[in-house]
């Protein structure tokens, strides 16, 4: 698929399911009256006719009897929080009975009643058992008036609180505050997804692209030099043990340019097109490493010969060769100084490290001068240098423990840094050096990796010290005078 088809199916896509989502939306709105109204006023604070008219315009999800309920519950009321509660049941039972259930142990199906107690402060809202709504919702209603009513503006309190009651009793999931994130979340998941997938596409097509051309610029270079390759095998001494590896490795090399020539010709027949397409990804990303392994081996190949033989860029050579131990002899007293804490630089891993290095650069100056002078053998100098290298390998890696161990004195959060140390310690050789090539195996321990180990292991043992849970409670309906009712409703203070 093109990225221009990309584009057309993520845009259709996300047309589709965003209508989809407005339609539902939109045909799920309220359109029902209020089935009847009363109001009972007995505080004296509502103005009728305002109020009246405003419910009437209200539409609800199912036909609903809206009730008003005020209170004047004195003094006593401020400091009783079940005061409103126990005026709206009692109430109900002595002169409004077709607001309760036949058993009196509920509130009427199809009723809601709003309630205000100017003098104590509270407001209520109360549901037949088909009108009921969470806990939450219920206090999102009273929360809705209580802006009003702290004004002293009881009838617009009254009927935001009853809008906010219209907005939420049998609502549908998609217009519930909940449904509507959802069905939100779910558009627009779909435009970014849509936009990931034109995104990722695009992305793609740039590396296969990149792929293509880096594959194609190192397939010309070892096309190139390909016979020049092949004579530095006739010179490379086979008696060496170095020069004997690398002779097996040019066999694997004469394989892998078989293959190259056959993927080459593959990555050419590949339309542009595809290129977004993961799979041709995958096959340019391959013949570009196929190209850049052979490029790299032709060179080591020819650095091999020019080392075992002395030749006269031998010098060039074995400073590539030894310029990985170098840079990491380099940022030894860096690590120390910087990225090892103040606390722990007397460690005595620290110290021993601290020694090595400077008695490693030490040594690589003189194998330099017995290389020239030849009092050492390039497969000894070789030989050497491997050792060197492990040898500091072992120092990082006793001063990793070292550090977890002081870092932190619980054996949970030493193993945390020991795993990060390990996981991010050891990596393969570079297989542009005579070493790496001849053992791709090899794999050491560089200061660069104990960085990262440090950082990651530091990391996770103070995100595990942080952590924290918590949690929370509602309730319900209370009064001190319901006995045995167990209506749905509740009222909060404002």
């Amino acid at each position: 698929m093109s990225v221009r088809r990309r584009i057309i199916t993520g845009t259709a896509a996300s047309a589709v399911v965003v209508g989809v989502s407005i339609g539902a939306y939109a045909a799920q709105a309220p359109r029902h009256d209020a089935g009847a109204i009363a109001v009972v006023d007995t505080a004296g604070v509502l103005y009728e006719p305002e109020l009246l008219d405003a419910v009437e315009a209200m539409r609800f999800y199912e036909p609903t009897v809206v009730a008003f309920f005020t209170h004047d519950g004195g003094p006593e009321a401020r400091h009783d929080d079940y005061a409103l509660n126990d005026a709206v049941l009692e109430h109900a039972r002595a002169a409004r009975t077709d607001w309760l259930s036949e058993n009196e142990q509920k509130f009427a199906d199809d009723l809601f009643i709003f309630a205000v107690d100017p003098e104590g402060r509270l407001v209520g809202t109360y549901f037949g058992e088909n009108r009921t709504v969470s806990e939450d919702a219920q206090l999102e209603i009273q929360d809705a008036a209580k802006d009003d009513f702290r004004r002293g503006q009881w009838t617009a309190g009254a009927i935001a609180g009853a809008q906010a009651a219209a907005d939420r009793m049998n609502s549908p999931a998609i217009r519930r505050p909940a449904g509507t994130a959802v069905a939100s979340v779910v558009s627009l998941a779909t435009v970014v997804g849509s936009g990931i997938y034109v995104l990722v596409g695009m992305n793609r097509a740039s590396r296969s692209r990149r792929a293509r051309a880096a594959g194609d610029r190192a397939m010309a270079n070892v096309v190139r030099d390909y016979d020049e390759t092949e004579l530095h095998t006739h010179v490379i001494p086979a008696e060496s043990r170095y020069g004997g590896a690398m002779l097996e490795r040019f066999a694997g090399f004469q394989r892998g340019f078989r293959e190259l020539v056959e993927l080459g010709d593959t990555a050419r027949a590949v339309p542009e097109s595809d290129y977004d397409s993961r799979r041709v990804l995958q096959t340019l990303t391959h013949y570009q490493e196929k190209a850049d392994e052979l490029d790299q081996l032709d060179d080591v190949i020819a650095d091999t010969a020019a080392f075992l033989n002395r030749d006269g860029s031998w010098p060039e050579v074995w400073a590539r060769q030894t310029e990985p131990l170098r840079d990491d002899l380099a940022q030894v007293e860096p690590l120390l100084g910087s990225t090892v804490p103040k606390t722990m630089r007397g460690l005595a891993e620290a110290q021993q490290l601290r020694e090595l290095a400077t008695r490693t650069s030490v040594a690589l100056d003189r194998m330099r001068e017995e290389l020239e002078d030849r009092s050492l053998s390039p497969d000894s100098a070789l030989d050497r240098l491997r050792e060197m290298r492990d040898e500091l390998s072992g120092h990082l890696d006793a001063l990793a423990g070292a550090v977890s161990r002081e870092y932190s004195k619980v054996k949970a959060e030493q193993q945390m840094m020991e795993r990060a140390f390990r996981s991010d310690g050891y990596r393969p050789a570079r297989r542009s050096t005579i070493l790496g090539t001849v053992d791709p195996a090899w794999t050491w321990f560089t200061v660069s990796t104990f960085q990262s180990g440090f950082a990651a292991g530091t990391s996770k043992v103070e995100q595990s010290r942080s952590s924290s849970s918590s949690g929370g409670s509602t309730s319900g309906f209370s009064s001190s005078s319901g006995g045995s009712f167990s209506g749905s409703g509740s009222s909060s203070r404002f």
